[in-house]
Order: C-alpha cells, then structure tokens, then sequence
C-alpha cells in the first residue's frame, strides 16, 4: 500500500532541494532585520542629538549611517531576489523533466482509472508553485525575523514588553494551528473543482463532432454548469476561511498596537524612558505590525504553494513500472515462456487465467481468438507493460522484470492499438529520437510497406512536421508509420496486433511475406484472426473468452 505524504512534508521536501540557496535567503532576511530594526535605534541617537541644539560631526556620522543602512537593505534585498529568480527557475526545470522521465515510465494499471492527458494538466501549477513559493521566501523570512528581533529590542526599553511579546507571539501561532488544517481541506477542494472544469473542456475538444451534431442538447452546459457551481461552493469555503484568519488577526493586530501604545505612553508619563526611546518604540512596533500584516496577506499564498505541491504529486509520486537490472544484450535471441498466466483489469474478472504456451527463439507466432480473449492484453504482458499477474512470464528463462526493461524494450518491436502519431517530424515518429538507425534500412522498409507515395507528397520529406495524434493523416498511412517504427530497430522479438490493419492488400501480403520469411533469428508474435496467415506459422495460441 502506498504510504500517504501530507502537503506539509512535501513542501519540507521541496525546500530541502534548495535548501543552500533558501539558508543564504535566511541569512540575508538576519541581516535585513537587523538593519531594519537598528534604524530606530540610529533615530533615536539623532533625535537625542537635535534636541540638544548642537549639529556635530557624530550627527551627521549618525545621519550617514542610517542613509547607508537603508542602501544595505536595499541592496540585500535585490540579491534575495537574483536567489529566488534562480530557485523558481529550478522549479519548472525539476518538475519539467520529472513529468516528462516519469511519463514513460509509468506503472499502467495505477493510471489506467485516470484520463492520463487530463492527469498531466497538473504541470500547470508550477507557475503558480513558481510564484507563491518566491513570495514566500521573499516575505515571510523578513517578516518572521522583524517580529522576532523586534519584539527582543523591545524587551531591552522596559519588562512590560516583554509580556506583549509572548502575547504576541502565542496568538499568532494559536490562530494559525487552528485555521490551517481547514484552510487546506478547502484549497484542495478549489483545486479538484477547477481541474474538473478544464478536464470537461479538454473532453468536449476531444469528441468535438459529438458535440457539434447535437448541438440542442445542451449537455455540454449543463455539465459545465454542474462543475463550476461545485467550484464556487469551494471557492466560498475556502475565502471564508482565510476571511475568519483575516478577521482575526486584523482584530489581533489592533489590540496588540493599542496596548503597546498605551504601555509606551504610560512608561513615557512617568519617565522610565526618554522621547528618544518613545519614538524609537514606536517605529520598532510599527514594524512588527507591519511584519503580522506580511503574513497575514501572504497566508493565501501559504495554501497555494502546498495545494500545487501536493496536485503535482499526482503525476509524480505515481508507481513507476518494475525493472530488474538484468541486461538483455542485442546479440541474444529471445525465446519466451508462459506457466499459467492469470491477468484481469479488474482483479474481480481475469481476462487471462492460467494460459501457458512455449515460444522458442525465431519462432513465428500467430495469437488468436474471439474478441474479448485476450489477444492484445497478452501481447502487453509480454511488452512488460503490466506487472500484476498471477503465474510468471519467462524471457530466455529468467522472469520478465528480473531484466532491465530499457534493455528489453530496445530489443523489442511493438506494435499494438492506441499507439498513436505525436507531434514531432515523421523522421522522429519513425526513429523515436535514435540517430543510430540506418538511413538505407529505412528507406527500404519505407518503399515495402507503402509509404513512399506519402513521403514524396511531404514538402520537407522526413523533416515533414506530423500533426498531435496523426491528425489529418489517413489511418492507412499512420499505421504503416507505426509498423515502420516497431521494425526499424532490427528487433530480437516483435510484438504487433494487426499489423495490416487498414493496409492495402498488396502491401499487407508484402507485410507478411516479410515478417513470416525475411526476419531470421527475430521472434514474432502476432495478433490476428486472419486464419490463412495463422496457417502460415509456426504455432498458434488459441485463447478462449472466460
């Protein structure tokens, strides 16, 4: 079972990986405070210094220094800021090739309740993790610190300060430990709200013709409307929340100033301290108040950061597929047994049970069966795609995910339904990126399987940019593309479901003669109820529909 992380701990982990660059934003908002708070006490020094009616050399030593102190803030200021800069950028550079090494690697079956396009819509909360994260580090530090040191200056004018100070300092934290935990139920309800909205529009883009040729349904608004009201409910919970957080301190703040007002006034009246120090005491509360109003604006962004932290851990923190570190090496050809392999979707329902069946190397396979057998989900046990079955699945003798999988899969040819087009050059959609494939290799497989017609229709040939999904392609001619790319790599074992599906009848023969014939050594295993071609074979696996 997967343990539960709370959204505070993942925020502990996130600050961890920038744990220098946040210390030095530390140390930098020490010596802001201190800069800050020593400011009055240069004030007072000066004010001491007028009143007696005499301009000295101290005076404007003391003018000086202040004017200097307000230039050293301001410049630690900006270096907090060139910080911050580098830490959000480390943020979207962190979460960019998370998502995207942790994509592929993905354990199936914990995604396959989730729309997984819509799942990923969660990388947008980096700008807004980006944003409140550095506003954070910006004002809390320095507010935190004034308080702080503040509240300890006080403490050296008079006794009766110190007693605010501890008022202070409990209220605030007592308010906060109360509200908090609510806070963040009702930020992620928000959140779970808002992501239905956009992953309701991204569905009605995706069967857009549905849409549009029942257009006096009204289902499409009806649905919206549904989400967006459960957004607002939220959304109200959640202001009203922060609202009884603002309330409160604002009440709290008012309280503390007219107290420590009233005190500095009184020890003034009866001369326990100077108009010097009163002024001071003054300026120093200002700033501590100001301090309790950086946070209390920036509560709102307290919620925000740990709501995103925790939505992109939705994608990142899913089970990644198992893998032994085994290698398969190229030269090895690859015979595969099964001893009752049992498989289902829903454990409630097997689609598999207990089917075995022995594939020597080179051999040619033909798995059929009615539908609802099971042709392709075997196929996609032996691509290693699923890991939850009962029985095992042996490769040259050795459990499938004893092997490192990366080393398997290069291997390994596949062609199986839902593989689809992405957005990239045809050159990338047929390769995947590997710049080691044999340029002649590939234009004969390109001339066999009927694409050369579509390639000299490109402007740009190979450097021909494909439309998202194989848009605006024949799906005659994005199938021949996907067949191209499982044969490209000279595999040791193919994997393919109806690899002429949709191909016309001379290449698909031509297709057949060629992976039945020409593919020496290559293990084939093929989905198909096309009898004649299942004659051809070498064996076939019959599966029966349980």
């Amino acid at each position: 079972m997967q343990q539960t992380v709370s959204p505070l701990s993942r925020l502990w982990s996130l600050v961890r990986l920038d744990k220098k660059d946040i210390t030095t934003i530390y140390f930098f908002a020490i010596l802001n405070g201190i800069i800050q708070l020593s400011l009055p006490l240069g004030i007072q020094a000066i004010i001491g210094f007028v009143l007696g009616g005499s301009v000295s050399a101290s005076l404007v030593l003391l003018i000086s220094l202040v004017v200097l102190g307000v230039l050293f803030n301001g410049l630690l200021q900006i270096n907090q800021m060139k910080i911050i800069e580098r830490i959000q950028q480390n943020i979207f550079v962190r979460y960019a090739y998370a998502f995207a090494d942790r994509i592929p690697k993905l354990d199936l079956k914990s995604v396959d309740s989730y729309y997984l396009p819509e799942l990923v819509n969660r990388f947008f909360e980096t700008p807004t993790l980006q944003k409140s994260f550095a506003k954070l580090l910006l004002d809390l530090p320095t507010a935190m610190i004034q308080i702080l040191f503040g509240l300890l200056l006080l403490c050296f004018y008079h006794q009766a300060f110190i007693f605010f100070g501890l008022i202070l300092v409990f209220l605030l934290w007592l308010i906060l430990k109360i509200t908090s935990s609510r806070g963040m139920e009702t930020s992620l309800e928000e959140s779970k709200y808002k992501y239905a909205v956009a992953a309701w529009f991204e569905e009605m883009a995706r069967v857009i013709k549905s849409f549009k040729f029942s257009r006096n349904s009204g289902i499409h608004l009806r649905k919206a409307d549904r989400k967006a009201i459960g957004y607002l409910e939220a959304r109200k919970q959640h202001f009203g929340v922060l609202l009884s957080q603002y309330r409160t301190l604002v009440a709290f703040k008012v309280l503390i100033t007219a107290a420590m007002l009233i005190v500095g006034s009184i020890l003034l009246l009866d001369q326990q301290i100077n108009i010097g120090q009163f002024i001071a005491s003054e300026i120093i509360i200002i700033t501590v108040i100001t301090s309790v109003e950086k946070i209390i604006v920036n509560l709102d962004s307290v919620y925000d950061v740990m709501t995103s932290v925790e939505k992109i851990s939705k994608l990142v923190e899913k089970p990644v597929e198992p893998s032994g570190s085994m290698p398969l090496l190229p030269t090895q050809r690859i015979g595969i047994e099964g001893r009752n392999v049992t498989f289902g979707y829903d454990n409630s329902h097997p689609i598999l049970r207990n089917v075995s069946f022995r594939i020597a190397p080179g051999e040619k396979v033909c798995v059929t069966g009615e539908n609802g057998a099971g042709k392709s989900t075997l196929l996609r046990l032996l691509s290693g795609a699923y890991s939850d079955f009962g029985g095992s699945i042996l490769v040259n003798g050795v459990p499938i995910f004893n092997y490192d999988l990366g080393t398997y899969r290069a291997q390994t040819g596949i062609l199986l339904h839902h593989e689809d087009i992405f957005q990239a050059t045809l050159r990338e959609n047929l390769t995947m990126g590997n710049e080691n494939i044999d340029s002649l290799y590939l234009n004969e497989l390109v001339e066999r399987i009927g694409l050369t017609d579509f390639l000299a229709s490109l402007d740009r040939g190979y450097d021909t940019e494909l439309d998202p999904a194989g848009k605006r392609l024949p799906r005659n001619v994005v199938q021949k593309v996907q067949l191209v790319r499982a044969l490209l790599c000279k595999p040791q074992l193919l994997l393919l479901e109806e690899p002429w599906q949709g191909i016309e009848q001379p290449y698909r023969d031509m297709i057949q003669d060629l992976l039945l014939n020409e593919l020496d050594g290559t293990t084939v295993v093929i989905s198909s109820i096309d009898e004649s071609f299942a004659r051809r074979c070498n064996q076939v696996i019959e599966l029966q529909p349980k």
